[in-house]
Formats: structure tokens, sequence, C-alpha cells
């Protein structure tokens, strides 16, 4: 069945854009060499801070974008190829095929510090809805911006202005940078936006703290659909209010999220992110994750924001890269894209560009299917001295193209090893009457992509321009040889040569075959016919040519086919896999060797073929890994879904329509939408466990992490997983404690889930940091740690004569130690004397004493028994000790006096145990014992014990 040629318009409108791109790049370029040397000089070298050093075979090439230099901000493409540029002060600017700029509006904006007009997405229905989305700060009051994100009619054909705006998403910047920077429209519709915190950089500003909220839009990245609605399968969304900012949310805690595009392979977001004051970061976004600003900077903790209240607990998605500011790297990373092509050397394949303006660098890094880092950038950067990146698209058969602020101009960076010659194809027409021929190389073609130049030799001396032109010949009988190069922008060369005979009438061909509206399915027929006559040589045959154009997204590359002889072209549609059409020619060639040609196209009836995921997975189809492809009716396609999808943690379940992971299937006459469904460990033991679902309750935020530590929380608690402890969970009263204590940044995973202790009252969760969270309804939770609750756990734990914690552990006030209250006792650690207990008479003589930082000091011994069998003792850190029976009480002896006891034998000597504690007497000290006392002279410093 052929379709409508509306629906082929639709569905090739990708590709349309991508070949596009190239007619962009050649007009006014300057094309530049990693030495830095001008190749081609269409229009006046651009200034730049030093000459580019880059990988060799790599070349710059800049075109204009209607922008004035230090004022360019974004730029995407019309399905013409023509584009669209932003310029911070409000202007919108069209740029034609041809290089022509065009105003289409100035737009009312603030442009203090960052704010400005800085985004700007085409939507991909732009051929129906002229529809187009711009994110800008409109003037207002200090400290007080709107930030808006609007859809715009683009009016005129070609653009002539903008009218009808319509309102997407509104917030407020409270301090003048980290806006709305990002604008991503995505082939299903949706937009992907991302929004800086807004908040102050000068100083801490808690206003940074809403970065976190998933109730307010700032620090975040963003899915609506086009009326600006969340969109349903966002990790936060409410069905009761579609339009809510939590709705909306895709993830969170992001600073200054400058750029974001979309992996081709997984449909993840990537983004960068502008950090404060040490790191710059590279993003790779998983639905519901938190990137921790302003509590982390990068996956360190963010000094002078994570003693806030609001860090309390905060965890961390870790970057996929990061660079120090410290390094000379740069201090404004700016989020790129994937490479997609295949013209650069296979190092490149699949790799992330990405930039950063205030060092005029450029680097790459792969990033593998499980999203881990598998190659990462370079240490100089893969290019240096290109100017100041600010946006990155990507351009013909894929190379990376990007908006230099420096400048105003769009820079393309092409690789002339890679680059493929044109094709040459040159038809003539001949008026033997008056010695005239007509030359059209309308046919030639760039797999590339890349707008060509015309060059004619007629053969007789004389040379021409041009796609079409035309020459007059001197009378004379002598065949002709002449011939057409075509050059790209790379300078890449095709040529063919070709009979031309002045006095010989060109050969007519009449062809009947399918309209450029007409498609076809796999095994529909082609029909066509031709017939062909000379003037001098009457009825000629005619040839049939076949090439096959065969393209997945922007990459195309043909087959030359079959050829015949016959007034007849009839063949099935081939499936030839994905987007594949076949350029059909009939030629008749006359007996002096010119040949006449028509060609038509035959173009495949797409279906457009998603593939999602309920986490993104990097998916393959027919063999690419992508998940998203054009493909034909009737075609058999491969689809896979990977074990484990791109976080590294979650596996695969199931699709949607209960097919095997690796299928195959034929396209009908619709759209084909696919979603893998995906469960973390989380996921599969909350569904497996009712017990546990009872006693943490249901979800309440969705899954964050990555592949180290993932948690999620729910109504009563929260889940973890690692890969050591698999997955856990914290609940209750301990949960809250955990929190309050800093959570996993602070004290790592539960081991465990919360479980019971012997005596039936109490209930404890251990950590991977060795500590533990332990409650009972009297005491409370409270965390006991490292040697304190080594030494605890040797009396037994909660078993043992100290019970359960009644404090945290805590430090000391001389800031030295640290120590945990129990309920029958306490443990003290300092580094000088470890950790030791105390408790009964003996702890409260002690704390009568000032504790720690009284005379004794940190006790250096547990209570231990008197070697009499009676009485109990703590010796302590400054020459002290604290001695207790039944009869006396606990008394304190220390100095010079307690080494005199000591001295006669302690309390088996004859004085017994001390009766008092150190006390002064007229010249000196005295301590009391049971059978005497025991003085010291301060004048002579001489101790004397005496009996009663």
């Amino acid at each position: 069945m052929r379709g409508s040629g509306v629906e082929r318009g639709q569905v090739w409108r990708g590709r349309v854009r991508g070949a596009a791109l190239a007619v962009l790049a050649v007009i006014g370029t300057v094309v530049v060499s990693p030495q830095g040397q001008a190749q081609q000089a269409q229009a006046p070298r651009a200034q730049a801070q030093q000459d580019p050093a880059l990988p060799g075979g790599f070349v710059l090439s800049s075109i204009p974008s209607g922008q004035a230099s230090g004022d360019l901000t974004d730029f995407d493409y019309l399905p013409d190829g023509s584009m669209i540029t932003t310029g911070k002060g409000g202007k919108v600017a069209w740029v034609s095929t041809t290089g022509s700029v065009r105003m289409l509006g100035t737009l009312p904006v603030t442009t203090v510090q960052d704010l400005g007009l800085v985004g700007v997405a085409v939507a991909p229905d732009y051929e129906t809805s002229r529809a187009i989305y711009l994110a800008r700060a409109l003037p207002g009051s200090h400290n007080n911006w709107p930030l808006r994100l609007s859809r715009f009619t683009v009016t005129g054909s070609p653009p002539a202005g903008l009218a009808a705006e319509a309102t997407l998403l509104t917030t407020t910047a409270t301090a003048d940078v980290h806006a709305m920077t990002g604008i991503e429209a995505a082939d299903d519709g949706t937009l992907w936006i991302s929004i800086g915190d807004a908040a102050d950089f000068r100083f801490e500003d808690p206003k940074a703290l809403r970065a976190l909220d998933v109730d307010d839009p700032r620090g975040k990245v963003l899915r609506l659909n086009p009326d600006g609605t969340g969109v349903a399968t966002n990790p936060f969304y409410d069905p009761a209010d579609p339009g809510a900012t939590r709705s909306k949310v895709y993830a969170s805690g992001f600073r200054s999220p400058f750029r974001l595009s979309l992996d081709p392979a997984s449909g993840a977001p990537i983004l960068g992110d502008v950090g404060y004051n040490t790191w710059e970061e590279v993003d790779l976004i998983r639905p519901g994750a938190s990137y921790g600003w302003p509590c982390w900077e990068a996956d360190t903790r963010t000094p002078g924001y994570r003693d806030m209240p609001g860090c309390a607990g905060v965890g961390n998605s870790a970057p996929i890269w990061a660079y120090n500011r410290a390094s000379g790297n740069g201090s404004s990373v700016t989020g790129g894209v994937f490479y997609t092509g295949d013209s650069y050397p296979q190092r490149y394949h699949g790799a992330y560009f990405f930039g950063d303006y205030t060092s005029s660098k450029i680097w790459t890094m792969l990033i593998g299917p499980d999203g881990s880092l598998v190659r990462a950038p370079e240490t100089g950067g893969f290019g240096r001295g290109i100017g100041g990146p600010v946006s990155f698209d990507t351009g013909p058969n894929g190379d990376i193209v990007y908006a230099d602020i420096f400048d105003g101009s769009i820079k393309r960076l092409g690789y002339v090893d890679g680059n493929r010659a044109p094709t040459a194809i040159a038809t003539t027409e001949t008026d033997a009457a008056t010695r005239t021929v007509r030359f059209d190389a309308s046919g030639s073609y760039d797999l590339d992509g890349d707008v060509l130049s015309y060059r004619w030799d007629f053969g007789d001396g004389t040379s021409g321009s041009g796609m079409r032109t035309s020459h007059t010949y001197t009378p004379g009988d002598t065949p002709l040889t002449a011939t057409l190069s075509v050059t790209d922008a790379l300078g890449k060369v095709g040529s063919t040569e070709f009979a031309v005979v002045p006095f010989n009438n060109s050969p007519e061909l009449t062809l009947a075959a399918p309209g450029p509206g007409e498609v076809f399915g796999v095994g529909e027929p082609i029909e066509a016919t031709a017939t062909a006559t000379d003037a001098e040589d009457g009825a000629l045959p005619v040839r049939w040519t076949t090439v096959a154009v065969h393209c997945r997204g922007e990459v195309c590359h043909d087959h030359p086919g079959e050829q015949f002889d016959g007034p007849a072209y009839q063949r099935p549609f081939d499936d030839h896999g994905d987007d594949t059409e076949l350029w059909i020619t009939a030629t008749a060639t006359d007996s002096y060797g010119v040949a006449t040609s028509r060609s038509f196209t035959a173009r495949p009836d797409l279906r457009t073929l998603t593939v999602a995921s309920s986490v993104p997975a990097t998916m393959t189809i027919n063999g690419v890994e992508r998940n998203t492809a054009e493909v034909t009716v009737g075609a058999r396609v491969s689809v896979t879904a990977p074990v484990t999808a791109a976080d590294g943690v979650a596996t695969f379940e199931s699709w949607s329509d209960g097919a095997p992971r690796a299928r195959v299937l034929t396209v009908g006459s619709s759209d084909i939408e696919l979603t893998a469904g995906y469960l973390t460990p989380i996921d599969r033991r909350f569904g497996s466990d009712p017990a546990l679902r009872a006693a943490i309750g249901a979800p309440t935020g969705a899954e964050n992490g990555d592949s180290a530590v993932r948690w999620r929380d729910h109504a009563n608690g929260r889940m973890y997983w690692s890969p050591a402890t698999g997955v856990t969970s914290v609940a209750g009263a301990i949960y809250r404690a955990f929190l309050r204590l800093g959570a996993h940044p602070a004290l790592g995973v539960p081991t465990t889930d919360e479980q019971g202790r012997p005596d039936g009252v109490g209930r404890f969760s251990a950590v991977t940091s060795g500590a533990a969270l332990y409650w009972t309804p009297g005491t409370g939770a409270h965390l006991v740690l490292g040697r304190i609750k080594a030494r605890w756990d040797s009396f037994g734990s909660e078993r043992g004569f100290l019970r359960y914690p009644i404090t945290d552990e805590l430090p000391t006030p001389d800031r030295v130690g640290r120590f945990n209250h129990f309920q029958g006792g306490s443990v003290y650690w300092s580094p000088a004397t470890d950790a030791w207990e105390v408790h009964g008479a003996i702890r409260g003589r002690w704390a009568g004493l000032g504790w720690e930082t009284g005379r004794l000091g940190y006790p250096v011994t547990n209570e231990t028994r008197t070697p009499d069998g009676v009485g109990r003792f703590n010796h302590f850190q400054r020459g002290g000790s604290i001695y207790w029976t039944p009869r006396t009480g606990a008394r304190e002896v220390y100095g010079a006096i307690r080494g005199r006891w000591a001295a006669l034998g302690w309390e088996r000597s004859y004085l017994g145990y001390p009766t008092s504690g150190e006390f002064a007497v007229p010249g000196g000290r005295r301590s009391n014992f049971e059978h005497g006392f025991i003085t010291w002279d301060a004048r002579t410093g001489r101790v004397i014990d005496r009996r009663y």
C-alpha cells in the first residue's frame, strides 16, 4: 500500500534536517586546519584568542549566526537546513541556507550577569506546527527577575517573524545567575528543560537548598509535554495534578546545569553543571536522582553548605566526570552531544563531546552502555584555542557543531580524511541550430550532506560555474569531452567526463514514474516507463540504473544496484533495512555518445519505531545502539533490550507486550512504541516481601543513587542497595535517627534490615561503617560506633551491665574526645587513652569532679575489682584514681598522695581505702583513709602517712 506525501514528509524530517545542516556550513566559511592555516577564505577569518590546536585531520569551519560577538547564546536547525539563533540581548535571527540573515524579532529581556535570551529549540513537528521554544529572563526588579519558557509560531515562508507566544513555564530568579539555560525538543514531542538554582554565588545562599525540593522548579531537570504539563512517566508525577511542579521534575540537585542533550543510545539526559568554587562536572541523569547541590559539589561535600541543617542526610549521585578548576581546564563547563557519524576516526565513534568556554577547550569521553566511564577525557583537551563553546549540536553525517560566543559564529568540526568525495552527475541538452548546450548538475550529491560548488570545463578551453549554466560553441564538427567537478566544504572533489557534440541534438527522453508524494512498503511494486528518440538517430534504447541510498539517522551511504535495458522498470520495493530510498535513472545515449537522463526516487513508506524503557537503557535496533529509528512498512526489524539498564543496576523484567527480550517484528501501518520494563534490586525485594512492605510503607519518591549505592524513601523508612550488602532497609525511629546523623554519606549503608534483640525489647540496625543504631521504647534510637562500640561490645552490648545507649556518640566539651552514655554507665574515648567504661558511684564521683575537664582527665581503665575483692576502681589519665567500697563510697586520690598510698600497697596497706577526696590543710593537702591519713607539704614536697 502506498502512503501519502504528508506521511513521508513527517518521517523524513530528521534526515533532511541533518543533511541540510551542511548547506549552512559552506556559506562564508573559513576552514582552519589544526595549524591554523586558512584553506578557504570566502569571508574574513574570525578573530580568535589563539590558533586552534586539534588532532591531525580535524578542521574547523566558521559560518555566520546573525548574532554579534559576545551575544550569541544558542542555535537550532529548521527542517530545510536554515537556522534559528538567539542573542543574549533578545534578538531572534533566521539564517538561510545561503547565509543571509533576517531578524525575526527582539524580545524583552534583562541581561544582567547570566540572564537574557539563552535557549532555543525547534519543535519536532515544525513543518506543520511552525513552533519553536525560547527560554529567557524578562525585565524585573532586582533579584526578582521572571524566567519564562515560551512557545512561538514562526510566521512567513521563508521565516519573517514571531507570533502567538504561549507561556509553558515560569519561575523567578532571585539572583542574577543560574537561570533557565537548556531546552531539548525530543522526537517524541516532549521537552527537556534545565534550570539553575537562581541563588546567589557571592555567599552561601540558603536559597540554593531549593535545588533539592521537588516542589520548586529551580535546580532541576524537567520533562514537559508540549502544553507545559508534566510527562506521566516522570518519577514524581502526580496524576491528580499534572501541572504541579513535582509532576514535571525528572531529576534534582543542580547548581547551574548549562546545556543538556540526550544520549541517542539510551535516551538518558546528560548535562554540564557549572561548579561553585572547585569542581566542574558532567552528569548522566537518572530519573528521580538527586545530584546533591548545594550539599555536594561533584562528589565532595561543599564547604559552607555541608553544615547547614538542610544538608543533613542529603545523598548525592556522583558525576560521570569532574575536573578541578585548579587544573587550568576552565571554570564553566558546557554540556555537549554524542558523535553519531562515521567519518571521524573509530576512537570518536559514539564519543561525548563537551567543552568549557572559559578555557577555549573541547574534550571527548566514552560512556559505556551501563553509564560507566569507558574512556576519560583527554588530559590536555581534544581541542584547544577553539573559541568559546556555549552550545553544541550535531551536523552533517553527525559532525560536531557549536556556537562560539567569542566571535558570534557557528563552528563545525570536520574530519578531512573521513570526508567522502561528492558524486558528480551531469546532464546536457543541445540546441544544434544555435550550437548552445545547457548543462545541469542538479543530480549531483554528497553523502555527508555538504553544500557543493560546481565547475564546468566545456572542452573547448573555456569554463564556467554554477549548478546550471549554458555555453555556445563556435562552429566545428568535432565532438568534445566536457568535465564537471563538484567540491564540498572540506575540499573533496568528485568529477565526471561526458561527450558534448554542439552540432548534434541531444536525445529526447520521456519518463512516466511515480510522483514525489508516493511512498512504498516492502514488496510493493515500483513501476515506470521511458521512451527515447533522437533527431538524428530516431528511436533509442533506454538503460535503467539504480542506486540504493541507505540512511541510519543522519548518516547515509549508497549501494549501486542493478542495470538493465528496456522500456519499463518493474521491481518490488525491497527490505533494505531502516530508511532506504532508491534513486532510479533512465538514460538514452545517441550514436555520438551524448546521453540524456531522467530520474525519480522511490521513497520508503516510513513509520517511527520508538523503544522506551522504565529507566534509561541502551536499546539496539537492527544492530545499532539507539532508541528510535525510521523503518519501512513491511520490513522485519530486530529489537534487543539489554539485560542491564544504563544505571548498571536495574535488570530487564519484560516488554510491555510480553515479547522476548530479543525480538523481531514486522512493521505495520502505524508507528510503533515499545516499552521495556526494568526492575532494580530494590524494586524486586519490595515486590516480593509482604512483611517489608508492611513495615516500611509505600514509596514516597524515586530511587536515587548510582551503581555503588542506591536508595528509595518510603512512608516509614528507606530501602538501600549496594553490591556488598544487597537490599536492606531502615525504618521507624532508627530511620529518623539515621537521617539526623547524616544517613549513608556519614554512616554507610545498612547491612541488614532492622532486627530485634534477644531481650525482646530493643531493636538495632548495623551499617557498613561498623556503627549501629539501637532503640528501645525508653531510650529512643542512638548511634554507637568505632572504639566506643568495640568497648561496649566487649561487655556484651545491651546484654551487659551498660545496657542500651541513651545518647549518640558525642564530642566531649574539651573537643578532644568522644563519649556515649548508656543506661548503666558511660564509655569515654580520646586519641591518647582509647575507650574505657566508667559507671556507678565512681562515674558519679568523676562527674562531680568535672568529667574529663577536671583534675583526673579521661579514664585509662575500665572499672576494675580490687585485689582484696572488696572494692572497685578506675584509673584516670592525669595520675589519679577513684576507689569505691560499700562502706567508704567513691573517693578520688591523685598526685603525690596517690603515689605514697600506692607505694604502701594501695588498699591492702595499713591505711585501707580512702574515705575522703584530697582537701586543703594549712601548708599543704591531705587525704583521709580508713585507718589513717596522708599529707603533702607544699613547702618541702614531703609526703607523710600517719595512723589515727
